[in-house]
C-alpha cells in the first residue's frame, strides 16, 4: 500500500479506466461523478475514513465514475492484488454478498443517471411530482392552506393535460425511458423515482 498526497483539482482515476486499485481517504474531500451525454452528474462526496474506487477492483470492470480531489488530500492506495488477497481471506458467503452489493449499486447508479429524454417522459415526471405535492397537501394540519394548495394543483393538472395533448401532435423522436403501465421495455417511474411512481395526479 502507498500513501499519496493529492492536490486539489487532481484526478485520481477517470470513468472508463481499469480498476487497478482502491483508495482510502485519510484527509480532505473527494468528489465522485459521471459524464452522461456531456453533462457532469455528481454521485458522491468521499470524506476521511471512507474507501472509494473499490467496485471496479472487486468485479474487474471499468471505472464507472471519475474521482477528483475537491481539496488537498491524503490517500492510501491499495493495489488490486493486495485488495483481492484481503477479500479472498474472508468467508465465501461474505464475498458473494459483497459481489451482490456491487451489482446492485451499479444498477442503482445507472437508474440514477438515466434522465428523461422524451417530451412524454417529462410530462410523466411533472405528474409524478404533482402527485407528491398533492399527497403532502392532503396531510397538512393547516387545512385552509392545504385546500388552497389542492385547488392550485387542479389547475396544474388541467395545464399538464393540455400540454400533453399539444405535445402528442409533435414529432418527438427521442426515446422514452419512463414506461407506461405494462411496458416492460423501459424503466418505470417506480424504479426511477420511488414507490409512488405509477400513481396518477
Amino acid at each position: 500500500m502507498e500513501k499519496l498526497a493529492v492536490a486539489a483539482g487532481a484526478t485520481l482515476f477517470r470513468q472508463g479506466d481499469a480498476g487497478d486499485a482502491a483508495y482510502i481517504l485519510e484527509k480532505g474531500k473527494i468528489m465522485i461523478f459521471q459524464q452522461v451525454e456531456g453533462q457532469r452528474v455528481e454521485l458522491d462526496t468521499i470524506r476521511p475514513g471512507e474507501i472509494f474506487g473499490e467496485m471496479a477492483v472487486i468485479d474487474s470492470t471499468e471505472r464507472m465514475a471519475t474521482a477528483v480531489a475537491a481539496t488537498d488530500c491524503s490517500v492510501t492506495r491499495v493495489p488490486q492484488a493486495i485488495f483481492n488477497r484481503k477479500l479472498e481471506a474472508t468467508d465465501k458467503f461474505v464475498r458473494a454478498l459483497v459481489n451482490m452489493f456491487i451489482k446492485n449499486i451499479r444498477t442503482s447508479h445507472r437508474i440514477f443517471v438515466r434522465r428523461p429524454r422524451s417530451f412524454r417522459d417529462n410530462i410523466k415526471l411533472i405528474r409524478f411530482f404533482a402527485f407528491n405535492i398533492q399527497r403532502y397537501a392532503r396531510l397538512m394540519d393547516d387545512r385552509p392552506l392545504g385546500d388552497e394548495m389542492l385547488a392550485a394543483l387542479e389547475k396544474v393538472e388541467k395545464a399538464v393535460a393540455d400540454l400533453a395533448e399539444i405535445g402528442s401532435r409533435a414529432k418527438d423522436k427521442r426515446h422514452d425511458h419512463i414506461m407506461e403501465e405494462g411496458d416492460a421495455h423501459n424503466v418505470g417511474l417506480k424504479s426511477v423515482m420511488g414507490t409512488e411512481g405509477h400513481r396518477k395526479l
